[in-house]
């Protein structure tokens, strides 16, 4: 396929700010893409066009990898500018342009259309050359490697149209800004293969590759439903993660029990979830951003390896233990699972439990029961209970065990006085709190869910992401001292519903020698649905802001009077007194006094909390006051 051709279809989608307009327009590039199937069906030709969707899925959304691989191209700005230098286009009249337009995609392709250049045997740009160019650059290392890069992709800027510049510009820094996501494309695909849009988006959530489900449609000869049913490439499988299902904030105790009836309570660790896969002697262990983590924490893949199991994926909470047993500080885990060199080193200093709470794949089946029978059959795996309860004397009995892999501790009950016993015990031993479970849930793969509660004695604190860098004054003049930070929209009504947060500011004059894009962080900013709740600087040591005025240097998208603007990249853990309503932000809340708990590396914007959590929690706090 013609990389113009899909070009000229996602024009369309940018063009409109219709949800359903934006489907039918995918639609018609499945369309396309079967009829030219139907077409090497008939002339005996092989098709390729089931692998063309999967590409097309993935660049609409701004992706070269599916989202369970977990990597990325990596280029940044300047490198980008360097490349359209190499093509003819002049850095300062692009920094204008950008200037003018808002969008460096839109600049570029504006500028490309001027450039009269003629190439000797000019081939057209296909699909499959722009993608496997893409992945080309992802694997450039070593020496020379900006050069090569930079020849890379100026090789596609030389063949490439006006329209496929823009898109080509975006797509390198992954932000295609056209409005697409997971669940327009889910919708394409069932009203083209007639499939319920429930059933993909389960499909979705256990393979986490929205381009394998493409492919895989496309490739049936008919009976769309009852193929995709039975379709196993589709199925959870080992060693390719999924997102975990999560919990939401329940006011109290009492409350979650009138609602689910005998809940399962089960401690809430201080530490980072992780999903293990198992197949024989072969482990993979994955945070909760899916990134492989095996090789940092060998003592577990060793434990892992005793279960008495061929086939198993569970997940469980990892734990820093000090010598007392008692965990240790969150930064703990994170520098066991970045750690990269001196692992053996590493391992004696800070040792590791897994506390697991679930099961969900086992002997080459898909668990689909409910959690009553989830945790009978981990039970019956690890061979132990672990179970909380109270003598006659109101003695807590809790088995101890110093096990490198251990169940969560739990209780089953509808005792509110015996559950606030167990939460106490929770605090007391160093924990959160508690989780609370329905029995009789499924488990949802990707979904914050009404049937996972969890319970703290404080209220939650937030994941929000750094927007932007300020330069610290006094003891801090050397490093970016403040952050803006924010939460996550909660769907594409959001911005209507509130109103656009980060605001469009004036970028400022930008000189021949500006190193970076700045005006392109300031466009469009409602696509980043991201909302600014406050600014945040304290809670941060020295060697914080080291390291973080380091990362913001490399993701800065623009560079302002005293500040920068960065790629929402950097997501902070903060604590607050209270969440006020405030005029200040348009989003009608901010943070009291908030302050950084933890830099979470393990945690993308994804993950971070969205606008309905503000309100939530803004809700339970009104209610706490007013008792």
């Amino acid at each position: 396929m013609l990389y113009k051709d899909y070009c000229e279809i996602i024009e369309k989608i940018e063009k409109t700010t219709k949800r359903l307009e934006k489907t039918d327009y995918f639609v018609e590039l499945i369309k396309k893409l079967d009829e030219e199937k139907e077409k090497s069906r008939l002339s005996n030709s092989p098709s390729n066009s089931a692998e063309i969707l999967a590409i097309l899925c993935k660049l609409s959304i701004g992706r070269v990898f599916a989202e369970y691989e977990n990597k990325e191209l990596g280029i940044g700005y300047n490198l980008l500018v360097e490349a359209f230098k190499s093509v003819g286009i002049s850095e300062k009249d692009m920094y204008a342009k950008i200037k003018e337009t808002g969008d460096l995609g839109h600049s570029v392709e504006l500028l490309k259309s001027e450039i009269k250049q003629v190439t000797l045997f000019q081939t057209k740009l296909t699909v499959e050359e722009v993608y496997n160019s893409l992945k080309k650059l992802s694997a450039i290392e070593g020496a020379s490697s900006q050069k090569k890069k930079i020849r890379t992709i100026s090789n596609l800027l030389i063949s490439a149209n006006a329209l496929e510049t823009r898109y080509l510009a975006r797509l390198i820094l992954e932000d295609m800004r056209i409005g697409m996501n997971i669940s327009t494309i889910l919708s394409a695909f069932s009203i083209y293969f007639e499939i319920p849009k429930p059933d993909l988006e389960k499909t979705y959530a256990v393979t986490n590759d929205i381009g394998k489900i493409g492919e895989r449609l496309l490739s049936y000869d008919g009976n769309y439903y009852e193929n995709f049913k039975k379709d196993k490439e589709l199925h959870l499988n080992l060693f390719r993660p999924i997102k975990p299902m999560l919990a939401q904030l329940t006011p109290s105790i009492n409350d979650a029990i009138i609602e689910m009836g005998v809940p399962q309570f089960e401690t809430k660790y201080d530490g980072a979830r992780v999903q293990i896969h198992k197949d024989g002697e072969d482990v993979k262990i994955y945070s909760r951003r899916l990134e492989d983590i095996t090789n940092s924490i060998p003592e577990i893949v060793d434990e892992v390896k005793k279960i008495d199991c061929n086939q198993l994926i569970v997940e469980g909470e990892c734990v820093a233990i000090d010598e007392n047993g008692k965990p240790r500080p969150f930064q703990d885990i994170l520098r066991r699972f970045r750690r990269k060199y001196d692992i053996e080193k590493m391992t004696s200093e800070i040792k590791l439990r897994v506390f697991l709470f679930d099961v969900i794949y086992m002997n080459g089946e898909s668990i689909s029961d409910s959690l009553h029978l989830r945790r009978e059959k981990l039970e019956k795996i690890l061979n132990k209970k672990n179970n909380f309860d109270i003598d006659e004397n109101g003695q807590v009995i809790v088995p101890q065990t110093d096990d490198v892999i251990n169940l969560s501790t739990k209780l089953v009950t509808d005792d509110a006085k015996k559950a606030q016993k167990f939460f106490d015990w929770c605090l007391s031993i160093g924990h959160e709190g508690v989780m609370i479970k329905n029995q009789d849930a499924l488990y949802t793969a990707g979904s914050r869910v009404k049937t996972m509660y969890k319970f703290k004695p404080t209220l939650d604190n937030l994941d929000v992401v750094v927007t932007r860098a300020i330069f610290g004054r006094g003891k801090r003049k050397d490093w970016y001292g403040s952050y803006e930070i924010a939460v996550r929209g909660n769907g594409v009504n959001e911005i209507n519903e509130i109103g656009g947060i980060r605001g469009i500011e004036e970028i400022g004059e930008l000189g021949e020698s500006s190193s970076s894009l700045s005006s392109f962080a300031a466009s469009d900013l409602e696509n980043s649905n991201l909302y600014v709740i406050g600014h945040v600087g304290s809670g941060l040591t020295e060697e914080n802001l080291e390291e973080l005025t380091r990362k913001v240097n490399e993701i800065k998208e623009a560079d302002l009077d005293g500040e920068v603007i960065v790629e929402p990249k950097i997501v902070f853990e903060v604590s607050y007194e209270e969440i006020q309503a405030s005029e200040k932000y348009e989003i009608g809340y901010a943070l009291r006094f908030p302050r950084v708990i933890n830099i979470r590396y393990d945690k993308g914007i994804d993950d971070i909390n969205t606008v309905e959590d503000v309100k939530r929690i803004y809700a339970i706090q009104k209610n706490r006051k007013n008792k």
